[in-house]
């Protein structure tokens, strides 16, 4: 329907972002808003953060994802899933990618530059993280932990812009956001396991292999636990500690339901990452 509207080269360029899977974005933003909703600041001081940070996810994921299709372009064309992502299938040229990557990490250092000084330098040094991420899968078996240290950074930009340094709350919640990260990325690599295996392509899923769901299982366990610690810590409300259980259950019966070896299944439950991300946020917000 967009083509009859819409150039044809602007739906490649919309396609070598993923702007018909916000999926992605709003991964990055969540724990950026995390951070926000757990600090004890009034959140209508805190709007023009919020906004700033749902920008900022959105142009940065898109860098990233063109960042990582150039540094990936053998590869996708050699995975299913892949093939036929704009450069991969030579529907946009390499300088084009170029171009449109340099516009779009400028338009977000121009949001970067909205912050404190320190804010801006503790963003610019997740910059060589986002470079080496794609990387990471020639070398070791844990790409989704490199992923969960750049997707998480926002935290610690959001700690150093509310209270002017890291807070120990703020690491561990960091450590939550990285533990989240590298579970729902598991799931999302179980998507390409096959086709990773037959490329020497690395990750946990191939690492785990049938001990996918123990270990993603670890991951979530992980990460929930960290975040009741602190909202306990902030309310010391046990309906708080009620409220946790049962997002534990939750997650518990979708790993459960997750079927590894189902292409299908793994991208359905990875996608679900969203409504739990929406569901911390109101969990940090009111506890």
């Amino acid at each position: 329907m967009l083509d009859k509207f819409i150039p044809i080269k602007i739906i490649y360029f919309l396609d070598l972002i993923r702007f018909n899977k916000p999926i992605g974005f709003l991964l990055l933003m969540w724990p950026c808003w995390f951070a926000l909703a757990y600090s004890n600041i009034y959140y209508y001081d805190l709007i023009f953060l919020y906004f700033l940070f749902f920008i900022g996810s959105f142009l940065m994921r898109s860098a990233g994802c063109i960042i990582n299709d150039i540094i990936d372009i053998k590869i996708d064309r050699q995975v299913k899933r892949t093939y036929s992502r704009p450069l991969a299938s030579k529907k946009i040229n390499i300088l084009s990618a170029y171009i449109f990557v340099f516009v779009l990490l400028l338009i977000s250092f121009i949001i970067l530059i909205q912050f404190s000084i320190i804010s801006i330098i503790i963003g610019l040094c997740s910059f060589p993280i986002i470079l080496l991420y794609p990387l990471m899968k020639r070398f070791t078996y844990w790409p989704q932990l490199f992923l969960g240290i750049a997707f998480s950074w926002g935290v610690l930009i959001a700690s150093v812009e509310l209270y002017g340094s890291i807070k120990f709350d703020y690491f561990l919640l960091y450590l939550a956001c990285i533990f989240w990260t590298i579970g729902y990325d598991t799931i999302y690599a179980y998507q390409d396991r096959e086709d990773d295996i037959r490329n020497n392509v690395k990750s946990t899923a191939v690492l785990f292999g049938e001990k996918g769901k123990l270990f993603v299982r670890f991951c979530y366990f992980c990460m929930i636990i960290l975040i009741s610690y602190l909202s306990w810590k902030s309310s010391e409300s046990l309906v708080s500690l009620g409220v946790i259980i049962l997002i534990l259950i939750g997650i518990n019966i979708l790993i459960n339901k997750w079927e590894p070896n189902s292409v299908q299944s793994s991208s359905y439950y990875f996608k679900k990452n969203n409504l739990l991300g929406g569901f911390i946020f109101l969990y940090l917000l009111f506890f």
